[in-house]
């Protein structure tokens, strides 16, 4: 084997291993749907590579050259409709999800059929025993429309399933509450982004090769990204789990505690100019428990200066809010920014008093962890409200 081929085979055996962390998981839940698409996901794709690094010694040993390289485009495409598959299900999963699930998967049938039909239709130029196919060179250059027109179908619907996919990965990267995996997400995304910059290149050095230019550097630029996308979305699929066993969700926990407090502290810092009795001592020092003290001090001043926020003031803020970026954050700003400034003036409370409740609460919620976590980022995007507002 060339050392190209012993460094995938080394990339596929460790996508092995992080498949195999999932598929133990899934052992112990078997009626776990998005999980049980999260392993057909990974597996599909740790196939593909596994398949594409064992390329020359396959098609010697079935005795059809580039079937290795139509059967990795079959895997390829099985892994981004079961991966779309699984954002659909972590999002809901009613009859409505069940029915764009079986759609999706429909059209990935559909797409491995019709490679599998115009495969045995473009015979390959070369024998297995021509010293072309024999020296590897084969397989690292890219083939042109003519040659492999299941590539450009592979390809189309590949850029199809990866452009989906990368909208619904960053969508749920968005809500997602547990730190690691919403960097898990995020990697998944980004890798799923590599994906279609590989189909691009793919694309590029198929036209290339059809035009008579050579595409050396282009072959090598389609198998970094290559790799480089798998790795990043197996590594962001199982990062949740193996996280956790290595100590990484603490670091992040601590990492995103400390941010949470830089972005609480201004807001913190204009109600204790105001009301300085919302300050507890002694002050914590690990970031976690200051950012729960941030929290509930910035929550006891709004409580003190409610008094101040009147009703008829709110649905003057709300008016003005309208068609803003975060109209709930600036509404949350603005009735603070004007019972600061009635109390400094000496005002008398008012006699019309808001209900804060309304505007500093997030949605209700029975995870309390995920309560807590969106409280926070609601504190947060009122600070920066208040920042960010004339």
């Amino acid at each position: 084997m060339t050392p190209l081929q012993l460094a995938q085979l080394a990339i596929a055996l460790a996508c092995w291993v992080m498949t195999a962390i999932k598929i133990a998981h899934l052992v112990r839940q078997p009626r776990n749907r998005p999980l049980g698409f999260m392993c057909l996901t990974q597996t599909a794709i740790t196939l593909a590579l596994t398949v594409q690094a064992v390329a020359p010694q396959l098609d010697q040993e079935l005795g059809v050259l580039g079937l290795s390289r139509a059967l990795g485009n079959c895997l390829t495409l099985i892994a981004a409709s079961a991966g779309h598959a699984l954002f659909i299900l972590l999002a809901a999963q009613d009859e409505r999800a069940l029915r764009r699930v079986r759609l999706g998967l429909t059209m990935s049938a559909a797409a491995v059929a019709a490679i599998a039909v115009l495969f045995p239709l473009s015979p390959a130029l070369y024998g297995l025993a021509d010293p072309y196919v024999r020296s590897t060179a084969y397989y690292t250059a890219t083939p042109t429309p003519a040659e492999a027109p299941h590539t450009v179908l592979y390809l189309v619907c590949l850029g199809w399933w990866m452009t989906h996919l990368a909208i619904a990965a960053t969508r749920y990267a968005r809500i997602v509450s547990r730190p690691l995996l919403a960097v898990g997400t995020r990697l998944l995304a980004v890798g799923v982004l590599f994906g279609l910059a590989y189909i691009a290149a793919k694309l590029a050095a198929m036209i290339a090769a059809s035009v008579g230019a050579s595409t050396v550097v282009l072959d090598k630029v389609v198998l970094l990204l290559y790799v480089v996308a798998i790795v990043a979305i197996l590594t962001g699929a199982t990062v949740p789990a193996w996280g956790q066993k290595i100590g990484l969700n603490r670091l992040l926990d601590n990492l995103l505690a400390r941010r949470d407090c830089r972005r609480l502290r201004p807001l913190w810092q204009v109600l204790h100019d105001v009301v300085p009795q919302i300050a507890l001592r002694p002050r914590p020092v690990r970031p976690e428990l200051r950012r729960i003290r941030l929290t509930v001090e910035i929550l006891d001043g709004y409580v003190l200066l409610s008094p101040w926020m009147s009703a008829r003031a709110e649905r003057e803020a709300r008016l003005y809010a309208q068609g803003g970026q975060d109209p709930e954050a600036a509404i949350a700003a603005e009735m603070l920014t004007l019972a600061i400034t009635r109390r400094r003036a000496g005002e008398p409370p008012v006699d019309d008093p808001a209900v804060i409740r309304r505007f500093i609460e997030p949605a209700p919620s029975d995870d309390h962890e995920n309560a807590a976590a969106a409280q926070v980022q609601r504190l947060a995007r009122i600070a920066r409200a208040m920042r960010q507002s004339p």
